[in-house]
């Protein structure tokens, strides 16, 4: 995984009031931990916002440039970013120092992939996922953006646990291998109903374009 660099400022002031300050500058306040250090830092907002859409997402390796009267760099990675409820700003972000040499625990989001479509219409069943991301353990530079998980052989009733996933080289897998991830599972009757409604009330591609034809 390439990392990103960022850039942060150290943050002089702490508390509520400091905090309201650098939010109403379009800065978000934000610390640094791990291996033995604390730092009080401001983060861009709208930089924090790029890291949590990049596709990695929190996961992102960064090359943190602190701003200080001498620069000082580290790689980190973004921990938690604590949201207003209402506003959905952000109002604090969790950064942890990391070194590209030592293993870390991430969490990894899941991709379910090969979804049968047809089968499930025809079985009238639905892909029921239990969780949609796992903790695993690797060195930073192997940390993978998602892990896909092949649900194309499932059959109603069928579960497949944590034990089955295909992790990526050099990736540990420390959920408990028997914690079920996805399970196929039939509808029930009332949505099967309504799913076969939907399909009998919409019209195929061909028929609605011999309808636009003959108006």
């Amino acid at each position: 995984m390439e990392s990103v660099k960022l850039t942060v400022q150290p943050r002089q002031h702490t508390g509520k009031g400091a905090a309201r300050r650098l939010r109403r500058a379009g800065k978000v306040p934000a610390v640094l931990y791990g291996h033995g250090a604390t730092e009080a830092l401001a983060i861009i907002g709208e930089d924090l916002l790029r890291i949590q859409q990049s596709e990695a997402g929190e996961n992102t390796i960064l090359d943190l440039v602190i701003e200080d009267e001498s620069p000082r760099t580290c790689n980190a990675i973004l921990r938690e970013v604590q949201i207003d409820p209402v506003s959905r700003a952000p109002l604090h972000a969790d950064f942890y120092r990391i070194v590209m040499t030592e293993v870390i625990r991430v969490t990894v989001p899941l991709e379910f992939i090969n979804v049968p479509e047809d089968r499930l219409k025809r079985l009238q069943a639905q892909l029921a996922p239990i969780v949609r991301e796992v903790e695993v353990e690797c060195l930073p530079r192997d940390i993978p953006e998602v892990i896909p998980v092949d649900v194309a052989a499932l059959e109603v009733g069928d579960v497949l646990r944590a034990e089955a996933l295909v992790l990526p080289p050099g990736v540990t897998l420390l959920a408990d291998p028997e914690e079920a991830v996805v399970t196929l599972e039939a509808m029930r009757a009332e949505a099967a109903a309504e799913a076969a409604s939907t399909e009998e009330t919409t019209p195929a591609a061909g028929a609605a374009d011999e309808e636009a034809s003959a108006r």
